[in-house]
């Protein structure tokens, strides 16, 4: 018992900082960019490329690893459709993180150290990016629910 209470700690921990740093993420770029100041929105990039990987990535590691470990008690991911859900609802906002929003960031910290400015094309990045952002962070929100009423 003590043992499933640790994971569950851990996951709900790893879901908080998951989902807090997603958020504040995209907070933080979204007040940078408002300022229009090349150097507060180098700083913002860099830092979030930093937190997302100590925080955004850590969490989702740990939530995935520990959801595997407390879905087995429910006979395993495919055996819940609450648990099939999860796992879908957190993968897509993984894929969008992964594939769209990592490298875009990646992309506007090379036009931030090449071009010193705030340019048009970063600009555009930085919109797709929001947009992007948003709906990877409202995305996993439905599996709080789900985890909660354990819906059949």
């Amino acid at each position: 018992m003590v043992a499933d209470d640790t994971v569950k700690i851990v996951h709900v921990l790893s879901a908080c900082l998951f989902l807090g740093n997603v958020v504040v993420s995209g907070t933080w770029a979204a007040l940078a960019e408002k300022t229009g100041k090349y150097e507060v929105i180098a700083f913002s990039n860099r830092m979030v490329l930093i937190t997302d990987l100590l925080f955004t990535l850590t969490g989702a590691l740990l939530v995935v690893y520990t959801g595997s470990l407390m879905a087995e008690r429910y006979g395993g991911a495919g055996s819940q459709s609450w648990i099939a859900w999860s796992y879908g609802l957190f993968a897509l906002s993984g894929l969008i993180w992964a594939l769209v929003l990592v490298p875009i960031q990646l992309r506007q910290r090379v036009l931030l150290k090449r071009d010193k400015a705030i340019t048009t094309e970063y600009l555009k990045l930085s919109r797709i990016w929001q947009v992007s952002g948003a709906i990877a962070t409202v995305i996993p929100l439905p599996i709080f629910y789900l985890m909660i009423t354990k819906i059949k």
